[in-house]
């Protein structure tokens, strides 16, 4: 069986191509549909298996990224607790991870309840390179099966990163309860707060979270951006018969429903 992927697209939203194509190449078949038709009841998110939040601006950013988004996705409430509560699987990259966490899915489930956030960088500005990520050993999710402890290359395309919560012992609490699924590396492998390696800023190196389940999975770098050999910029010096980092999220997904 070939898993059914829906990628929500609306206004503002630019990645929905690569990510679909990704998940294509990983085996799923994937489906975009309008945010409208959604909140219209043409199109329901229960008739899917997986649920693709891509990258981009959606609404322009305004107010918050992530943020207008969020708050149309409310209106689906009912709809996304059964989703969720189905097992199906979940995934915001960029902007997709921005729209998860003001929904509050990331990382505990609490839609409409938010209580991580994104927010500027460090910089103040756009950063835009490939990044050295490690996966922590003790993370369990579908994403990222036998990953633990690896070290791979993504590409990262943001303004608002930082991973922020209302104290440290919130921050702190992510790591105890595991739901940390990506930190920044420097070239040592070492996980680094140090600019440009970490390109936001963000405390212990947070690129990305799961929720209290592991099915949803937001990050801030784009897998998509390293689903397919020729995209690592250093494709020709590659062994060809290496798997692409990125390739590697979206196959756990198909594979997880066969």
């Amino acid at each position: 069986m070939k898993p059914k992927v829906l990628t929500i697209i609306t206004d503002g939203i630019n990645c929905n191509a690569e990510t679909g194509r990704a998940f294509e190449l990983a085996g799923a078949v994937n489906k975009e549909v309008h945010l409208n038709l959604l909140l219209d009841g043409t199109k329901k998110i229960t008739d899917y298996n997986i649920l693709s939040f891509s990258g981009g601006f959606s609404y322009g950013d305004d107010v918050k990224s992530g943020k207008i988004f969020s708050l149309k996705l409310l209106k689906l409430k009912d709809d996304l607790v059964s989703f969720l509560e189905k097992g199906n699987l979940t995934i915001g990259i960029c902007n997709g991870f921005q729209v998860l966490t003001t929904l509050g899915v990331i990382p505990y489930n609490t839609i409409g309840e938010p209580q991580v956030s994104l927010y500027w960088n460090d910089s103040a500005r756009f950063e835009c390179r490939w990044v050295d990520l490690t996966v922590p050993e003790n993370i369990r999710s579908p994403w990222l099966k036998d990953m633990n402890g690896k070290k791979i290359k993504i590409q990262a395309a943001h303004a608002e990163g930082r991973i922020l919560t209302r104290t440290d012992d919130e921050y702190e609490k992510l790591f105890e309860k595991s739901l940390v699924a990506f930190q920044y590396v420097d070239p040592s492998g070492k996980v680094t707060e140090e600019y440009p390696y970490n390109p936001n800023g963000s405390k212990k190196g947070i690129a990305g979270l799961v929720d209290v389940t592991g099915n949803a999975l937001g990050m801030m770098p784009h897998p998509e951006r390293n689903s397919e050999k020729f995209q690592h910029p250093n494709f020709r010096d590659t062994d060809p018969d290496t798997e692409p980092d990125g390739l590697t999220i979206f196959k756990n997904a198909v594979n997880y429903f066969r």
